[in-house]
């Protein structure tokens, strides 16, 4: 489990060096910082799923998620998001990671 946990986050670490490097990109090109929101990243993946999230949240869920977590999160910058959900990952795996005993060394 740690090793899959593991996994997914370096590949959501890549996601967001990519993204962060794009917004580089960006910055070089136009000579002004405007990083690439989540909610754009998403819709440009799958914007079919982006347009159902929504409605399926305020229906079943509750509106105040939508409104106060999800809203917001599609609006911040996507390399942003991405770090800390990766470093997230990596803190959930090292917990769940078993500690060893230490043996002395009796040599």
């Amino acid at each position: 489990m740690t090793v899959l946990l593991r996994l997914i986050a370096w590949l959501v670490l890549a996601a967001s060096a990519f993204a962060a490097g794009m917004d580089g990109l960006g910055f070089l090109e136009s000579g002004e910082y405007a990083p690439i929101p989540l909610g754009q990243v998403w819709a440009s993946i799958h914007r079919d799923s982006l347009l159902l999230v929504e409605p399926a949240l305020v229906r079943h869920v509750h509106p105040a998620l939508w409104e106060d977590l999800v809203f917001p999160l599609l609006q911040a910058p996507a390399a942003a998001v991405g770090a800390v959900f990766g470093l997230g990952l990596f803190l959930v795996a090292r917990k769940s990671t078993p500690r060893r005993r230490r043996r002395p060394d009796w040599r």
